[in-house]
């Protein structure tokens, strides 16, 4: 039994289907959802204890205040009992109405500790026990003569008093350190739960950005490949039409050739043995051997018209000039509809595959004029500047459909009409540019006009050679 694997490429598979993509994206949204709740109650709680925190150091800050009063108090009261001083007395009043106010302000801020208000309580008693000693020793002749065994039982007294003071306030004091410490406690481990929360939410996201930069990745690498090979197929298509262009032209030389070679001498020898015969005849049969001869001229003269239509023999004896004004000439004979020729003089050859492009364009151009256009005019118009040749073919028709103009810009139109055209231009580094309206079309080529210099090939030759015995035919 074979055990299959998963590879690292089915894994990367796995990970990229888009069912797993979208729950990643909902898990990743939940995670971050509830992190964040939990961070949130984190700090509130965090705060909370915060603020108990702050509470504990103002009872402590209580705590030394009323000290400090109680240490002023009996400073006062000793000063006064020496210097009789009476800023003194009144300094010692004051002092003990501000350690009551603030035993009272302790009360309040350990509302919610039970022993701890029991303490203060018995500590205010004594409080209130010491502070009435100290005022009798500030009232003249109240706490008795100097040295007197009344003055030191009351400040003997008043001793004992102070003494279990600060023991209380010692025991209230450790019970709030002791406090204080689990409050500090609890807000240390709250912040480390909240650093541990953030590092947390942290790696979450980095790792859902990780994982959408690889996937962003993915498809832009998709992206890439699959523009790539649209490049190839489009250099591939292109390639193919321009090939089929270029048949295109071979199989029209050689049909003009074997039209005009074979047919065409058929033909017109059969008018020469026609009119041998017609020579010595009756009448009747000189009308009826006529009527043979004429059509024989005709169809001489329509295989002729078909030959040059295919490939004109001028376009590659005299150039583009002369093959489009005599294609232009013959076009306007055919279709009675008129065509106003303006071309610049060109001083030197151009490129064979610009003239047979340019032939071509203008061939295809008034064929759509005289099958779809019902146009009354036509203005063409050749010329060469800036190192550029333009042909522009204008007509008043009723111009080209939309949709079938967008197909066509589009590169979806049927046939290899203009769109081949375009195709065959575009392959030559030019471009055709169409617009069409209700008021017409325009067709506008353009290449480069430098010069080549060029050799008759064969092919060119054989025409040329027929093309020069049917005008001497």
């Amino acid at each position: 039994m074979t055990v299959h694997r998963p590879t690292l490429s089915s894994w990367k598979a796995f990970l990229s289907r888009p069912s797993l993509r979208l729950a990643s994206l909902v898990f990743g949204f939940l995670a971050i959802l509830a992190i964040g709740t939990f961070a949130y109650r984190t700090e509130y709680r965090a705060a909370d204890t915060r603020n108990w925190v702050i509470h504990s150091y103002t009872i402590h800050d209580k705590l030394s205040e009323l000290e400090i009063e109680l240490g002023q108090a009996r400073s006062n009261a000793f000063a006064y009992l020496e210097l009789q001083v009476p800023s003194d007395a009144k300094a010692v009043r004051t002092h003990t109405a501000r350690a009551l106010e603030v035993s009272a302000e302790l009360q309040q801020l350990m509302a919610d500790q039970p022993r701890q208000q029991e303490r203060i309580r018995a500590m205010e008693t004594l409080l209130r026990n010491y502070f009435a000693a100290l005022e009798s020793c500030v009232r003249p002749q109240s706490c008795g003569l100097p040295d007197s065994p009344e003055r030191r039982a009351i400040l003997e007294d008043a001793g004992n008093d102070r003494d279990r003071i600060h023991a209380a306030l010692a025991e209230i004091r450790t019970q709030e350190d002791t406090l204080l410490q689990r409050r500090l406690a609890a807000w240390d481990q709250l912040y480390h739960r909240n650093i541990v929360i953030f590092g947390l939410a942290f790696a979450a996201a980095l790792l859902l950005l990780l994982n959408n930069f690889r996937l962003q990745h993915a498809e832009i690498r998709k992206s890439r490949e699959l523009e790539s090979a649209q490049r190839e197929n489009a250099e591939s298509f292109r390639a193919l039409s321009a090939r089929i262009l270029e048949l295109q032209d071979v199989e029209r030389r050689k049909i003009a050739r074997e039209l005009h070679d074979s047919v065409g001498q058929y033909l017109a020898a059969l008018k020469m043995n026609l009119s041998q015969m017609a020579s010595g005849r009756k009448r009747q049969d000189v009308a009826a051997f006529a009527d043979t001869i004429e059509l024989a001229d005709r169809a001489i003269a329509e295989v002729r018209t078909i030959s040059h239509l295919l490939h004109p023999p001028l376009l590659d004896e005299l150039g583009l000039q002369s093959a489009a004004s005599w294609y232009v000439e013959q076009f306007s004979k055919r279709s009675g509809i008129p065509v106003q020729l303006a071309f610049e003089e060109i001083t030197e050859r151009l490129p064979k595959e610009s003239e047979l492009a340019l032939f071509r364009v203008l061939q295809e151009s008034l064929t759509n004029v005289y099958r779809h256009t019902k146009a009354t005019r036509v203005d063409v118009h050749l010329s060469c500047q800036n190192g550029r040749v333009m042909l522009v073919v204008r007509d008043n028709g009723q111009g080209i459909p939309p949709a079938v103009l967008s197909r066509m810009k589009a590169g979806r139109a049927a046939g290899i009409g203009l769109a081949g055209m375009s195709e065959r231009i575009s392959d030559l580094g030019g471009s055709l540019l169409v617009e069409s309206h209700s008021g017409g079309t325009a067709i506008r080529a353009t290449l480069s006009c430098e010069p080549q210099a060029q050799e008759p090939s064969s092919e060119s030759a054989a025409v040329s050679s027929s093309a020069a015995s049917s005008r001497s035919a």
